[in-house]
């Protein structure tokens, strides 16, 4: 897969979930960071420059106030959020979904469409 390499923070609360996505992201040739606590994600904001985010699913509010307080930390993140098909996110600027389940080559593209890649 191609594309510039990218620091990408996982939070996925699923320990087998979260153990693929990193894989595969690795395998891509991106940093991974991952944790399954959200406030664990802002600390590793504080610390770390994230270029994409990739939050597994979340309650709806927990997703935006999420991406809220990474946003004031770390303006131009960017976001691939695995939701929930009734999830209505898609009033949050700079954000790819992907409804799940997915497979891992749709994770890469969404990450790769959130850097600026192909669409």
């Amino acid at each position: 897969m191609g594309g510039r390499r990218a620091t990408v923070l996982v939070l996925e609360e699923n320990a087998a979930v979260q153990e693929l996505v990193e894989q595969a992201l690795r395998e891509s040739g991106h940093l991974v960071l991952s944790t399954k606590h959200a406030l664990e994600a802002v600390e590793l904001a504080r610390r770390v420059e994230i270029d994409v985010l990739v939050a597994g699913v979340l309650l709806e509010e927990r997703t935006e106030a999420l991406i809220r307080e990474l946003r004031s930390i770390q303006p131009g993140v960017q976001v691939v959020c695995i939701s929930d098909p009734d999830d209505d996110l898609h009033r949050i600027e700079r954000m790819t979904t992907l409804a799940g389940p997915f497979s891992l080559a749709e994770l890469g593209v969404a990450v790769a469409k959130s850097l600026g890649g192909s669409d």
